[in-house]
C-alpha cells in the first residue's frame, strides 16, 4: 500500500473494496488503472520492438509505448512515445484494441489499461532513445519469447493471429 494517511485530513486510511478510504472525512483514494498506449508498428512485414533500458524488465523486448500524459489524448501519446523512444514519426492506421495488465514495481504494482494502435513504419533509421537500449524490426518467426509486461504478451499473441 502506497498511502497510509488521508491527503485531506491526515487520518488513517482503510481498505474499502479495491480503494483506500478515510474513516474520518470520507475521502476515497481511487486506485484506478493508469492509461497507457502501445504501438504495433510494421514496416516491410516486420514488427518494431524496443529493448528496455530500465526496470521493470530491463533488457527484455517490449512494444513501443508508454503512459498517456496529462492533457494529451491517446493518439498524441502514441505519436510522442514512438518519437521519444525510436525517433520515428509514424502514421496511425487503425485502432487495434484495449488491453488490461499490471505494471510491476518493488514499491507497489498497479493496473494499466493500454490503448493499442496499428501503425505503418517508414524507412527512417531506428534509434534507441529515452528508456530504450535498442530498437529492431522482427519478422513474424523471429519474435522473441521474453516480452515485457503481461499486457504486451497478450497483445502480441492476438496480433500474431491477425498478422499475415
Amino acid at each position: 500500500m502506497i498511502y497510509q494517511y488521508c491527503a485531506i485530513c491526515g487520518s488513517k486510511l482503510k481498505k474499502q473494496r479495491n480503494n483506500l478510504a478515510c474513516t474520518k472525512c470520507g475521502f476515497v483514494n481511487y486506485r484506478n488503472p493508469r492509461p497507457t498506449v502501445t504501438g504495433l508498428v510494421l514496416y516491410k512485414n516486420k514488427l518494431l520492438l524496443t529493448k528496455r533500458a530500465r526496470i521493470p524488465f530491463k533488457g527484455w523486448w517490449d512494444l513501443p509505448g508508454g503512459f498517456v500524459e496529462r492533457g494529451e489524448n491517446a493518439e498524441e501519446a502514441i505519436l510522442r512515445e514512438l518519437e521519444e523512444e525510436t525517433g520515428l514519426k509514424i502514421k496511425i492506421k487503425n485502432f487495434f484494441g484495449i488491453y488490461s495488465g499490471t505494471f510491476p514495481s518493488s514499491f507497489e504494482s498497479f493496473d494499466i489499461l493500454s490503448i493499442v494502435y496499428f501503425a505503418q513504419g517508414s524507412g527512417e533509421p531506428l534509434r534507441a532513445l529515452d528508456d530504450v537500449s535498442q530498437s529492431k524490426w522482427f519478422a513474424k518467426k523471429e519474435i522473441p519469447s521474453k516480452i515485457a509486461f503481461d499486457s504486451n504478451q497478450k497483445i502480441i499473441k492476438d496480433f500474431l493471429n491477425f498478422w499475415k
